[in-house]
């Protein structure tokens, strides 16, 4: 059996509406602050995700975070003003110039590097003499709510920019902001062409290979929970609309099971890696996400993970989350006494996403058509 996990954004497309989301969005809060022509560059983004912060929601709000800590050094009143949909923001003589590239470096140089991005970002702010009871609150409710729409504007900015305008409305009840189209549809790019589109899916028509998308894109949950098709929109983007996704939607419907954080079995998670490797073999998301965690925070083994003695998994990544996810995956499964063969192709022309990429292992690829010619 061959198996082949790849990510999305960075790897089977150009996430460029992201990206670009991402920039809009910390554009955009700087101008509600006060300042102007600030904002996130294709650098900043790439050591942020060197670093293991590679969910726009916490850089949204971790470079908001950055942007009031330099405002309040000339304005220290300044917050955010109370209605967005008529904001007449007033600029500030002094325009600070934060550096959004020192703060990543440190947020991933850290000895905390294995707790999760945000509260790495509530330790770096709130380390700082905050006394002023006011920005500490909301420094703590930017960053503690970086992933609910209804507490954080950052979240809902870039969820508009992402979505839509009218799907963003029509999908959260919310009311909009920018009157924009999805940025998804308009910027993302397709890293394969149409003929190796085609190539991968005749390889998957054979028997005994398989695929699964790991992404951490926000996806077609199981009932229960909430989600936006997000990962869904890229597959169609790439032609492979009809591989099975392990994304948010399916992460956050199994942390409502077990009562834990959303975060808490997304890649860098062996639960990730785990629930793909199941999902690929034909089982339902449901029962794959289950038994994965129950093999995690238990040892609760099912005799359905004997069917992967013996495969050959390959992860197409562009950061080490989705790496380490199967390196802690295999070294789960070899404690069942089930041998898997595994390899990691990074897929970056970032040199630092290089470096780390290198450091976790992987062959590092410009292009996933190279890697792709490696292994299948």
């Amino acid at each position: 059996m061959k198996i082949l996990l790849f990510d999305m954004d960075g790897v089977l497309l150009e996430s460029h509406g992201y990206h670009l989301a991402l920039q809009e969005t910390v554009r955009y809060m700087a101008k509600v602050l006060g300042l102007e022509d600030l904002s996130l560059s294709d650098d900043d983004i790439a050591t942020f995700e060197a670093g293991g912060i590679t969910n726009e929601w916490d850089e949204a709000a971790i470079s908001t975070a950055l942007l009031l800590e330099a405002v309040w050094k000339i304005d220290a009143k300044r917050t955010f003003p109370k209605n967005l949909l008529n904001l007449k923001a007033v600029s500030l003589d002094r325009q600070p110039a934060p550096d959004f590239n020192a703060l990543a470096r440190r947020l991933s140089s850290f000895d905390l590097r294995h707790l999760h991005p945000l509260e790495r970002a509530l330790y770096r702010f709130t380390e700082t003499d905050h006394s002023n009871k006011m920005h500490y609150k909301i420094l703590h409710d930017l960053l503690e709510g970086a992933h609910d729409p209804q507490r954080s504007l950052t979240h809902r900015l870039f969820q508009e920019l992402v979505l839509g305008s009218a799907e963003y409305a029509h999908i959260y009840d919310l009311p909009a902001t920018l009157e924009c189209e999805s940025y998804l549809l308009k910027y993302d790019i397709s890293n394969l062409s149409l003929a190796e589109s085609t190539r991968l899916l005749d390889w998957l028509s054979s028997p005994g290979h398989a695929a699964t998308v790991i992404t951490c894109r926000p996806s077609y949950p199981p009932a229960g929970v909430f989600s936006t098709p997000e990962a869904e929109l890229g597959a169609t983007l790439v032609g492979l609309q009809d591989i099975p996704i392990v994304g948010w939607g399916g992460i956050s419907w199994l942390a409502k099971q077990r009562h834990v954080d959303q975060q808490t079995f997304c890649k860098p998670s062996p639960v990730h890696a785990l629930a793909a490797l199941r999902v690929a073999l034909g089982d339902e998301q449901e029962t794959a996400l289950m038994e994965a965690s129950n093999l995690i925070m238990t040892g609760q083994s099912a005799p359905a993970w004997q069917r992967l003695a013996g495969a050959q998994v390959c992860i197409f990544e562009d950061t080490p989350d989705g790496i380490k996810s199967l390196q802690d995956a295999q070294a789960i499964l070899e404690k069942l006494g089930i041998s898997i063969k595994t390899s990691y192709y990074g897929i970056t022309r970032k040199p630092i996403k290089r470096k780390v990429l290198l450091a976790s292992s992987a062959q590092v690829f410009p292009s996933i058509t190279q890697a792709l010619d490696l292994s299948i």
